[in-house]
């Protein structure tokens, strides 16, 4: 499908416009290296070639057809494609699943039509084609062709390829692949990235995604990838509103972004949230020409001869996590011997303004010799001294060490023409601006130090898996405890919601029923009709205690006065009894109240509040939240999101990431937490919300840890 060495064009023609037009001729002009076709019912010839009437017909059988005619003949069409052994069909024809109900009813009938032919593979409907540079194929209604290079790009928006490709030819960045993917039918971001983390003629991906169609097969691929090689996303949707606005366009929904980025950090992609920042990275990826290219390094140097700017660029690599390199004193004795008593004298290296070209590549490379330097940033301004382009000339001739980086920003217009064309002709990136250079490098160092990061990660998480199962390998027979979490949704099945039955939310006592099948932490519960069975229970318990009251029409029990805590002995457990009726019949009064709870009154020294979630995401599944809990878990929203399993380390890595993290690790002399003790609720926890698929949502909040211990106090489960 990629690099093809046949292709027909079905729907190819001489009419002015229409899409085959542009396709065949692009094919044509391009000087595709292999051999097209062109289909067409009517016409005899097309551009001066023989045309042929349909793909039986044709000489041979193709390794490509490109659909282009109408959508309702396309499904007939993917069928002869299956039936001929064409390996490839790329539909370009919209008008299905984005449509709405017609169209849905359409992409239904083409999916029969290849679901027929197991080895057909299919891209599209409703794209702009692909390009593969290398073989000169356009197989695409674009305008131009890049040229050749090592970085892949992949979009759902037709239009972004479009001007990222225009942009691409002028700037000269060169494409391994340039695929368009449509509304993802059958070939997906997860094919094309499996594929191209194994193609050695591909270094880096960008990717624009609106929506994800095989979560755990893009999630696998992309991992592969990204273990390899960066990988770069534009994530569309990320507000509501943008997101609906995402699946009224491709036909598919969006998961909410959150999810979204939870499954992007885990799989090692870097995130960027602007076109600016797209463009950035291709500047950057594109001089990757091997097939192992060095990582950029994070010890980054600036050479300026202008101060603004540097200090500009200065601050913008601090606020980007990045951090200027101090520089050797060997470098800057050698820089005080060709440079002006007044330079900087440091890091950024000022070369002051009248700098003639020999100094200012003189400076450079010392800096560039410095052990302490990976990449430098050369800034010029257009000053009376300048000479730009005798500058740029001066430096394309320093060596750069295979190792280390150097990227320009020539800043101005029509005077720095000359010497931005000969440092890009020479592979040094140019960009327009220092602070668009430094947003460009931070996003592939961030790619490195996540990379290191989830490396690390995965050896840790894979020995922790061959002990667990080691473990269970020792006890194969099954506990009656891990029977009874089986058989949890047939005695508690009357409250299961079934397809046809509302959300149920499960009460706290069935709720904590269910953390005691797995062994997380929970307090004792048991329910009080009267306040003598009140008492009764509070008195084997121990005081103090807690009241709360049990109705399945009420979820926030606080806000109808259902909650009393800290009742130190039977006399205010009674009263306490009947202050909750009392406050629930006045809140409530159409509501059941079917008992109140009774349960010990856990008081734990130093103790922070957390809050455990989940909850089924309509494109991933289950989601697992940690963040920090109790009543202000809304207000602060200081969380972090994961898919399940979460393992030891990753959930050190989510606690390590809350803005809270200072009071579990120990703020201003404090006890640090038992971060073990979390970690064996969170894996338990984890457990428990992929065995019982039936939930929707849960939270355990709050989960209140100390020093000594963790335990949740409260649950609930939504089937």
């Amino acid at each position: 499908m990629l690099a093809p060495r046949s292709v027909a064009v079905v729907g190819a023609s001489d009419t002015a416009g229409k899409v085959g037009t542009s396709i065949f001729r692009n094919l044509l002009e391009h000087r595709f290296s292999g051999t097209a076709y062109p289909v067409n019912l009517k016409n005899k010839t097309v551009a001066g070639q023989r045309a042929y009437a349909s793909l039986a017909d044709l000489p041979e059988a193709v390794e490509l057809a490109v659909l282009c005619t109408p959508s309702t003949s396309i499904p007939s069409l993917v069928d002869q494609c299956g039936s001929l052994n064409i390996p490839a069909a790329l539909i370009i024809t919209a008008g299905f699943h984005e449509m709405g109900a017609a169209g849905l009813e359409l992409q239904q009938q083409l999916d029969s039509a290849r679901a027929k032919h197991p080895s057909l593979r299919v891209l599209g409907p409703n794209c702009l084609g692909l390009i593969h540079p290398e073989s000169r194929l356009s197989a695409s209604f674009a305008r131009g062709i890049p040229q050749t290079g090592s970085l892949a790009f992949l979009s759902q928006s037709g239009a972004l390829c479009t001007a990222f490709l225009d942009w691409s030819i002028r700037e000269g960045i060169g494409f391994s692949n340039f695929v368009s993917l449509g509304n993802q039918l059958d070939v997906g971001f997860s094919d094309l990235l499996d594929y191209l983390a194994d193609d050695p003629a591909t270094t880096a991906a960008i990717l624009y995604i609106e929506s994800i169609t095989k979560p755990q097969e893009f999630i696998a691929a992309a991992r592969k990838f990204t273990l390899r090689k960066p990988l770069i996303a534009y994530k569309a949707g990320r507000f509501a509103a943008s997101a609906q606005a995402a699946a009224s366009h491709t036909g598919s929904l969006a998961g909410t972004d959150e999810v979204y980025q939870a499954v992007i950090e885990q799989c090692g992609i870097v995130r960027v949230y602007d076109m600016d920042s797209m463009v950035q990275c291709a500047e950057l990826l594109s001089q990757q020409a091997s097939s192992d290219p060095p990582p950029i390094g994070e010890r980054i140097a600036i050479v300026t001869n202008a101060g603004g700017p540097g200090v500009m660029a200065s601050d913008m690599l601090i606020e980007q996590g990045g951090c200027l390199t101090p520089l050797t004193p060997a470098t800057l004795s050698a820089l005080d011997g060709c440079l002006p008593a007044n330079w900087s004298r440091g890091n950024p290296v000022d070369v002051i303004g009248d700098a003639p070209p020999e100094r200012f590549a003189q400076a450079l490379r010392i800096v560039l010799a410095d052990p302490n330097v990976d990449t430098i940033l050369a800034i010029l301004s257009p000053q009376a001294m300048t000479s730009p382009t005798q500058t740029a000339e001066q430096l394309v001739q320093i060596p750069i060490p295979a190792n280390k980086r150097v990227v320009s920003a020539w800043m101005g217009g029509v005077s720095m023409q000359a010497g931005i064309e000969k440092l890009q002709a020479s592979g040094i990136r140019n960009f327009e601006t220092p602070e668009q250079a430094i947003r460009g490098l931070m996003r592939l160092i961030d790619y490195k130090r996540m990379n290191q990061q989830i490396n690390d990660l995965e050896r840790i998480e894979a020995i922790h898996r061959s002990n667990s199962m080691a473990k269970n390998a020792s006890n194969n027979k099954p506990s009656p405890q891990i029977l009874d979490r089986k058989r949890f949704i047939h005695f508690a099945g009357s409250q299961i919601p079934g397809e046809s039955s509302p959300t149920k939310i499960f009460t706290e006592v069935d709720s904590k029923l269910l953390l005691n099948l797995y062994q997380i932490p929970t307090p004792s519960i048991q329910i009080a009709t009267n306040a003598y069975q009140a008492i009764g229970l509070a008195d084997s318990f121990g005081y103090p205690v807690v009241l709360k009251v049990h109705a399945n029409e009420i979820t926030h029990k606080t806000d109808v006065g259902g909650v009393l805590l800290s009742l130190k002995d039977a006399d205010e457990v009674a009263k306490g009894f009947d202050r909750i009726m009392e406050n629930v019949g006045k809140a409530k009064p159409d509501v059941r109240v079917e008992g109140i709870t009774v349960q010990p009154m856990i008081q734990l020294s130093n103790a922070i509040e957390l809050i455990f979630g989940s909850k089924k995401d309509p494109v991933f599944g289950p989601v697992i939240l940690v963040g920090f809990g109790g009543v202000t878990a809304e207000v602060y929203k200081d969380r972090a999101l994961a898919l399940p399993p979460v393992s030891p380390e990753r959930l050190k890595r989510m606690l390590s990431s809350l803005r809270c993290w200072p009071l579990l690790n120990g703020y201003r002399g404090r006890p640090k937490a038992n971060i073990d003790a979390l970690v064996d609720i969170i894996e338990k926890y984890s457990e428990l919300i992929l065995e019982q698929e039936w939930i929707q949502e849960s939270d355990l909040n709050p989960v209140l840890v100390n020093d000594q211990q963790a335990i949740a106090l409260d649950a609930r489960f939504i089937g």
